[in-house]
C-alpha cells in the first residue's frame, strides 16, 4: 500500500494510500482532515470545505495538478506539502522556524571552519542549530589529498554490518548536529584523505539539518569512536534513518531527496576517514564544558543569595584573605561573592539586621565556597583547555600528508586525553552539588536557620522543602557513583590490536548527566532561598539578588502551602540552563569589576567577559541604579 509523509502546519502526517488511482487532490484533503482531526480546536477551521489548499512535492517545491493521479505524480512515501491557496502571508505550511535545535534563523549565519579555530562555544551553537557551516583551509586548496587505497573503501562496503554496531538511544538533534559539525571541522584540516567534493556533500547535508540515526552507546573510544561514526556515515551515503525538522526520522535517502541532496558516493579512503577520529567524546565533551561553566559562574549567585537568608558574613571573602592563596577560581569566586553582597555599592537591609550578631564565623558550606567553588571553575578552565586542542586535532588513523606524499598509521585517534579531561570535569563539578545539598539542608533545619521547618509556616500541615531537599540528596548521591572515572577501565578489543582503550564516550556520556544533576540540586537550593527570603521580609537583600528573587518569582510562586512541586524545579531548572540567572547579576557583578579592579591586574580566564554582555546586549547598570 504507498504511504505519503505530508507537511501540515508544521506537523508531519503518514497518509495510507489504497487505492493509487486516487487523485493529489484526495491527498490534500485527507491530510488537512487528519491535521483537524487531531486539534482540539479543529485547527481553527469548520471542516475541511473551509481549506482552499495547495500541493506542492517537498523536493524542489514543484506544484502538482489536484486531478493527477498519485501514481502518475508521486513515488511510494515521497515528502510533500500542503499549503493555504491563494494567501502566502498565512500559510498552512509552516516552514520550521526556531531558536531551538529545531530552528534556524531568519537570516542565514555562518561559522568558517579550517580545522585549526574552532571553539567550544562555536560548535554548541551549531548544535542548537544557529549558524550554518563554510568551510576554509588546506583541503580548499589541495583538492586531491590522497590517491591511494580503494581497500580502505571496499572493506568498509563489505563489512558495514561489522561497523555499524552501535546500541541505545539516538543522539538528540543538537548532538548529532555537533559531531557531524566537528567531523566536517577535522576534515578540513586536510589530513584525513577526503576529497572537496565529498567534503563539500557533507557540509550540504549539514546545512539542510539532515542527522544519521547515531546510537548513544557502542565507542570504546579507541579506535577513535567507530561505532557512532560509523552510523553517521551511514546516513550520509543513504543508508539507514535520518531525522531533519522537515521530514522527522525516515529513510536517509528519502530525507536526503526531500531535501534535494543525494547520498555521498565514496572515493578511495574516504569511508575510513569518516568514521576514524574522537569526535563523540569530543563533541559530547564541549557541551559538558559548556553547561560546566554556566552552572558554576551561577552558582555562585546562588550561593550568595543562601548565604543572605542564613544572615552569614561577607568577611571570610575579603581580597587579602585570597591574595594570600591566590588560586585564580579561588579569587574569582571571592570577588563574585563581594559584588553581590552587603557593600556600600548595594546595600542590604538582612545584612544590616544582624550586624552586631555576637557569630564569629559561619559554617565551611558558606565561608568556604571561594575554595570549593573555586576549584571547580578552575578545573573547567583546565578541561576546557584540553576539549579546545582536540576539537582542532587531526585524529584519523591513517594519517595522509600530501607535502610528503606519504600516509601514516599512527595512534591520535586514541581517546585518552578527553576521557581523562572529562572524568576530571565531572569529579570537579559534582562538588557544586554536593555543597549545595548541604545548604539545603540548612535552609529547610530550624536549628541551624532560624526559618521555620522545611521553609514552610504552617509545618504540621506542609512538608514544604522536605522532599526537594531528599530529591537534592537523591541526586548527589547518585553522582558519587558516576564520577567514578571510567577512564580507568580498559578492555582489548579487535583480536588484542586494540588492546588499550580510553573508554571516553561513557566518560562523555555520564559527565553530562553529572553536571545536569548538578543544575538540577542548585535551582532546589534557588527555590529554597528565595523561599527563605519571604520569611524575611519586609528586609530586602542587595540590588542584584532581588533581580534574582523576581525572576525566580517571574516563573515560580511563594510556597504557601503544599503542591506539584517538580513543575517548580524544572522552571528553575530552566532559567539555569538557559543561563537567566547569570544575566541578571552579571550587570552588577561586572559594574562592581571595573571599580575595584585595575586594568592592569589579569583577571580569571574563568571570569565574565564583557564580550558576554555585549552579545547579549545587556545593560550594565549606572552607579545610581546600584
Amino acid at each position: 500500500m504507498p504511504r505519503y509523509t505530508v507537511h501540515v502546519r508544521g506537523e508531519w502526517l503518514a497518509v495510507p494510500c489504497r487505492d493509487a488511482q486516487l487523485t493529489v487532490g484526495w491527498l490534500g484533503r485527507e491530510a488537512v482532515r487528519r491535521y483537524i482531526k487531531n486539534k482540539p480546536d479543529n485547527g481553527g477551521f469548520a471542516s475541511v470545505d473551509d481549506v482552499s489548499f495547495l500541493v506542492r512535492r517537498c523536493k524542489g517545491l514543484g506544484l502538482l495538478d489536484h486531478e493527477d493521479p498519485l501514481e502518475v505524480a508521486l513515488e511510494d512515501n515521497e515528502f510533500v506539502e500542503v499549503g493555504e491557496w491563494p494567501s502566502p502571508h498565512i500559510p498552512l505550511v509552516k516552514q520550521p522556524s526556531c531558536s531551538s535545535s529545531r530552528r534556524s534563523p531568519s537570516f542565514v549565519q555562518y561559522i568558517a571552519l579550517d580545522g585549526d579555530s574552532l571553539t567550544t562555544e562555536d560548535l554548541v551553537n551549531l548544535g542548537k542549530g544557529r549558524y550554518k557551516i563554510k568551510v576554509q583551509g588546506k583541503v580548499g586548496k589541495d583538492k586531491d589529498l590522497l590517491d591511494g587505497g580503494r581497500k580502505h573503501f571496499d572493506f568498509l562496503r563489505e563489512k558495514h554490518q561489522f561497523c555499524f554496531a552501535g546500541v541505545g538511544k539516538p543522539l538528540i538533534p543538537e548532538r548529532c548536529r555537533m559531531l557531524l559539525a566537528l567531523r566536517i571541522n577535522v576534515l578540513a584540516k586536510g589530513y584525513s584523505g577526503i576529497s572537496l567534493e565529498t567534503l563539500k556533500q557533507v557540509i550540504e547535508v549539514f546545512n539542510a539539518s539532515c542527522l544519521p540515526y547515531v546510537p548513544e552507546k557502542g565507542t570504546v573510544g579507541a579506535s577513535g569512536d567507530l561505532a557512532p561514526l560509523s552510523h553517521l556515515a551511514l546516513g550520509l551515503i543513504g543508508e539507514g534513518k535520518m531525522w531533519s525538522p522537515k521530514s522527522g526520522w525516515a529513510d536517509a535517502k528519502y530525507v536526503l531527496e526531500a531535501h534535494g541532496l543525494k547520498p555521498v558516493v565514496l572515493k578511495p579512503k574516504e569511508g575510513l576517514a569518516l568514521i576514524n577520529g574522537t569526535q563523540m567524546i569530543t563533541s559530547l565533551g564541549c557541551e559538558a564544558v559548556e553547561r560546566a561553566s554556566a552552572i558554576a559562574r551561577q552558582a555562585d549567585i546562588v550561593a550568595a543569595l543562601t548565604l543572605e537568608v542564613l544572615k552569614g558574613t561577607t568577611k571570610a571573602f575579603d581580597t587579602d584573605i585570597h591574595a594570600v592563596r591566590p588560586h585564580r577560581g579561588q579569587i574569582e569566586v571571592a570577588f563574585r561573592f563581594r559584588s553581590l553582597l552587603d557593600s556600600d555599592h548595594h546595600p542590604s537591609e538582612i545584612a544590616e539586621s544582624h550586624r552586631f550578631c555576637d557569630r564569629v564565623q559561619d559554617a565551611y558550606t558558606l565561608r568556604c565556597c571561594p575554595q570549593v567553588h573555586g576549584v571547580a571553575n578552575d578545573t573547567i578552565a583546565f578541561v576546557k583547555n584540553i576539549i579546545t586542542t582536540e576539537l582542532n586535532s587531526a585524529t584519523d588513523n591513517p594519517m595522509v600528508f600530501a607535502s610528503r606524499g606519504e600516509t601514516i598509521s599512527g595512534g591520535n585517534f586514541h581517546g585518552e586525553y578527553p576521557a581523562k579531561a572529562l572524568d576530571y570535569l565531572a569529579i570537579g563539578v559534582h562538588e557544586l552539588a554536593a555543597i549545595s545539598e548541604r545548604r539545603i539542608e540548612r535552609l529547610c533545619n530550624p536549628s541551624l536557620s532560624e526559618l521555620p521547618p522545611f521553609l514552610v509556616a504552617e509545618g504540621g500541615l506542609n512538608s514544604g522543602f522536605m522532599i526537594a531537599h531528599c530529591t537534592a540528596a537523591a541526586l548527589v548521591s547518585e553522582n558519587k557513583a558516576l564520577c567514578h572515572p571510567s577512564s580507568v577501565d580498559s578492555l582489548s578489543t579487535s583480536a588484542a590490536t586494540e588492546d588499550h582503550v580510553s573508554m571516553g564516550g561513557w566518560a562523555a556520556r555520564k559527565a553530562l548527566r553529572v553536571i545536569e544533576h548538578v543544575e538540577q540540586v542548585l535551582a532546589i537550593e534557588l527555590l529554597a532561598a528565595c523561599q527563605g527570603i519571604e520569611f524575611l521580609r519586609p528586609l530586602r537583600t542587595t540590588t542584584p539578588l532581588e533581580k534574582v528573587y523576581d525572576l525566580v518569582r517571574s516563573v515560580v510562586r511563594p510556597w504557601i502551602k503544599d503542591r506539584f512541586m517538580a513543575p517548580d524545579i524544572e522552571a528553575a531548572h530552566r532559567l539555569l540552563v538557559e543561563q537567566k540567572v547569570w544575566e541578571v547579576a552579571a550587570p552588577y557583578i561586572e559594574k562592581y569589576r571595573m571599580e575595584h579592579i585595575p586594568e592592569s591586574r589579569p583577571v580569571s580566564p574563568t571570569a565574565f567577559s564583557l564580550e558576554f554582555l555585549h552579545k547579549k546586549s545587556i545593560k550594565i547598570p549606572e552607579s545610581g541604579d546600584l
